[in-house]
């Protein structure tokens, strides 16, 4: 990268190296997250260029990006929320991660020291956080839940928001993975999940500091989103990055 930081520094390309470094540590912790993060990465989770061109021909993305405007704290403290009518956003988003036992801070921080190992300028590093941070925050708004079924419904939906081939991989990973254990119809949730994406609205372009204490009905209303068609849920404790294994109701 040069000295200004303004050398583009997204690409897509495979790392062997770091694919290996993910299956050791999932080796040894099925249910270590960084051996997720080092997949993502290994799958060339670079490839960002598409998503910062959309959030620079978006109009409220270019605000977003050009003014650096954040995420709302509670976003990463999701605690601050709990307080809100139980309709809102933000207290279902709260909801969410507690009952799902996730740590939006932990999670972020864990990928942080994955990607501080690449290089990249402004626009992409604001572009990658925001991604990453809003993970949690588009399952609540799509209604994917966090089985594996689920997050390979919500990473095939994010592939088609993004455009990041680290995506496309990941989610033909994660259905493979069911396919070995007979769910072939995972694939089906992607294939919906991908053209979802395809239909939503842009969401990493959304300033969200104005909806997180709205009903989350009136937000999908106003943002033109439709909630996940239903999907067969399905848990596989020894997923990469799985949180221990919890109750599931039926």
């Amino acid at each position: 990268m040069d000295p200004a930081g303004t050398a583009p520094t997204w690409y897509w390309r495979i790392e062997p190296g770091k694919l290996r470094e993910a299956a050791e540590i999932r080796r040894r912790d099925p249910n270590d997250f960084s051996s997720a993060v080092l997949t993502f990465f290994g799958f060339g989770g670079r490839d960002d260029g598409a998503a910062i061109a959309k959030m620079r021909a978006h109009p409220e993305g270019r605000r977003v990006l050009d003014e650096r405007i954040p995420l709302p704290e509670g976003v990463l403290r999701p605690e601050l929320y709990a307080s809100l009518p139980e309709d809102t956003l933000g207290h279902q988003y709260w909801k969410h991660c507690r009952e799902n036992g996730l740590d939006p801070m932990l999670i972020s921080t864990q990928s942080q020291a994955v990607a501080k190992r690449y290089p990249a300028t402004p626009d992409h590093a604001f572009v990658y956080d925001r991604y990453r941070d809003s993970h949690d925050l588009w399952h609540v708004l799509t209604g994917y839940g966090t089985d594996m079924a689920g997050e390979a419904g919500i990473v095939a939906w994010t592939w088609a928001q993004l455009r990041n081939r680290g995506y496309l991989l990941i989610f033909m990973l994660n259905a493979t993975m069911c396919s070995k254990r007979g769910r072939f119809d995972v694939w089906k949730t992607c294939w919906h999940g991908a053209r979802h994406g395809l239909r939503s609205p842009f969401l990493l372009a959304v300033d969200w500091r104005r909806h997180m204490e709205r009903p989350i009905d009136d937000v999908r209303r106003d943002l033109g989103l439709e909630v996940a068609r239903p999907y067969p849920k399905f848990d596989m404790p020894d997923a990469p990055g799985a949180p221990p294994a919890r109750e599931v109701s039926a």
